[in-house]
C-alpha cells in the first residue's frame, strides 16, 4: 500500500509541473484571467509593461506577454475551463494539449519580474539564425538561447516549441558568451 501511495503522489507531484495553453478570444486574456481567478482555476497570465504611442501622448499600459494565450494547471477536468466566457479552446501541437513546464513558466516570472524589455514572437517569423550564446549573469544566469541582432541592441531568443512562440529579451551584450553548437 505504502508504494502505490509513494506513486500516486509522485504522479501528482509530476501533473503540478505542467500547464495547458488555453486559446482566448481576441483581447480577451485578461477577463478570462479573473474568470478563472473568481472560479478557483490555478492559471498564470504573462502582463508586461509596453510604452504606446498615441497621437498626442506616450503612454504605459500593460499587455499580455502572449496574445490569446491563457496558461492553466494542468486538469484531468476541461469542461469548467471550456465553459469559461471568452476561452475558444485548448492550444494543441502534434495533435495533443500543448504543454509548458514549470520551469518555463519561472523564467517568464523571472523576465517579468525583473522588467526586461521583450516581446513575443511567433517562431515562423524569420528569425536570423545566429550564434548560440549563454547568458553568464543576472536572473537567466546558465540560459542558452539564439543571439538576435537589431540595429538597437543584442536580442536573446527563448524558444517555447510546444506553443509556437518565442520571446526576445534585450541583455547587454557583455552578459553573453559564445558557444558551440
Amino acid at each position: 500500500m505504502g508504494l502505490r501511495r509513494q506513486r500516486c503522489e509522485k504522479s501528482l507531484m509530476e501533473d503540478k509541473s505542467i500547464w495547458n495553453v488555453v486559446y482566448t478570444a481576441s483581447r480577451q486574456e485578461k477577463k478570462v484571467a479573473e474568470r478563472f481567478q473568481n472560479s478557483g482555476i490555478e492559471h498564470y497570465l504573462p502582463i508586461i509593461k509596453v510604452v504606446s504611442q498615441w497621437s498626442d501622448r506616450k503612454k504605459t499600459i500593460e499587455k499580455p506577454l502572449f496574445n490569446g494565450y491563457v496558461f492553466v494547471r494542468e486538469i484531468h477536468k476541461y469542461g469548467p475551463i471550456l465553459k469559461t466566457i471568452g476561452v475558444v479552446g485548448f492550444l494543441k501541437f502534434e495533435k495533443k494539449p500543448a504543454k509548458v513546464h514549470q520551469h518555463e513558466i519561472e523564467t517568464l516570472k523571472s523576465l517579468i519580474a525583473h522588467g526586461y524589455d521583450m516581446s513575443a514572437t511567433d517562431i515562423s517569423e524569420q528569425i536570423e539564425i545566429g550564434q548560440l550564446v549563454q547568458i553568464t549573469d543576472g536572473p537567466l544566469k546558465g540560459h542558452i538561447g539564439e543571439l538576435y541582432s537589431k540595429p538597437d541592441g543584442d536580442w536573446f531568443v527563448i524558444h517555447f516549441e510546444n506553443i509556437g512562440n518565442s520571446i526576445k529579451i534585450k541583455i547587454p551584450s557583455n552578459l553573453l558568451k559564445s558557444i558551440k553548437k
